[in-house]
């Protein structure tokens, strides 16, 4: 098992291994691995397997540390895109399903941008919550949601048909697509044959997850390093509790979409005890 990765330059651990089950299982596809066998590393580094299976147990990666925090403060992080050009926000045109495409951004009256994965580079904080499924559903030639942060290891990522006709869903493991070497890796294919048909896709470490299959649009899902990730609601706005005191990195990353490909944003964000925090990060191609 291997790990390793940097989130606005400071070392975050991620690997990702994924096993397929659920009503049917999915067949693992140019690499990928079905449910009897141990997994995809995606990620190259030192990490041995023991701290890899304590960070799985523990829902964040291996050098990631619970602290107190009752005098934390909190974090509002706005990710916003003033320049983006009318082609931006409008639809690119109609899936086979004669349903529109979504734009390449959701941009809101005050230039806040709408699903984009923020990141505060938080390595000592509040504990990850509990483990619960994620479910995302295939309808109409779209993914639902498009964009999501798991809450935590251990769950499943469910996969439901929204459709009569039968779908085929391929998971792709990006590994750290905000990186400078993004490597797609195949993990796993899975046959939707009927309506409300689903498979479930045990989220047992760290990583991002693209679902394609259905449409033009991919969904993107991310089962975060720590509890300090989150997506940007209508607005463009992520917010974040319990946030130590001190100064971290952040990161905003709007994912491809619309043909277009993604952007990302740093920022610096200080963080005072028992006080919310502002940041506001300019995405700019």
């Amino acid at each position: 098992m291997t790990r390793g990765a940097a989130i606005a330059g400071t070392a975050v651990a991620v690997a990702m291994t994924i096993a397929c089950g659920g009503k049917r299982a999915p067949t693992a596809v140019g690499g990928g691995h079905d449910a009897g066998d141990a997994g995809l590393a995606l990620d190259a580094g030192p990490a041995t397997a023991a701290a890899l299976d304590a960070a799985v147990a523990a829902g964040t990666a291996p050098d990631y540390r619970v602290i107190d925090v009752s005098h934390a403060g909190s974090a509002r992080v706005t990710v916003i895109w003033p320049d983006a050009s009318a082609a931006m926000r409008r639809s690119p045109g109609r899936t086979a399903c004669g349903t529109e495409r979504p734009p390449r951004a959701r941009i809101g009256t005050l230039h806040g941008v709408a699903d984009a994965v923020v990141m505060i580079s938080v390595m000592a904080g509040k504990a990850p919550p509990p483990a619960a499924p994620l479910r995302v559903i295939a309808r109409d030639c779209a993914f639902t949601p498009r964009v999501a942060v798991a809450p935590g290891l251990g769950g499943a990522l469910e996969i439901q048909s929204g459709d009569e006709a039968a779908q085929t869903i391929v998971a792709t493991g990006l590994g750290q697509p905000w990186g400078a070497a993004p490597a797609a890796r195949p993990l796993a294919r899975a046959h939707l044959p009927m309506l409300g048909h689903t498979v479930a896709l045990p989220l047992d470490a760290l990583g991002a997850i693209a679902l394609s299959g259905v449409g033009d649009d991919p969904a993107l899902i991310v089962a975060p390093p720590t509890p300090y990730v989150a997506v940007t609601d209508e607005v463009g706005v992520a917010r974040f509790d319990a946030v130590p005191p001190g100064s971290y990195p952040v990161m905003a990353w709007l994912p491809p979409a619309a043909g277009q490909p993604a952007i990302l944003a740093t920022g610096t964000l200080t963080v005072a005890a028992d006080a919310e925090a502002a940041l506001t990060l300019t995405l700019a191609p």
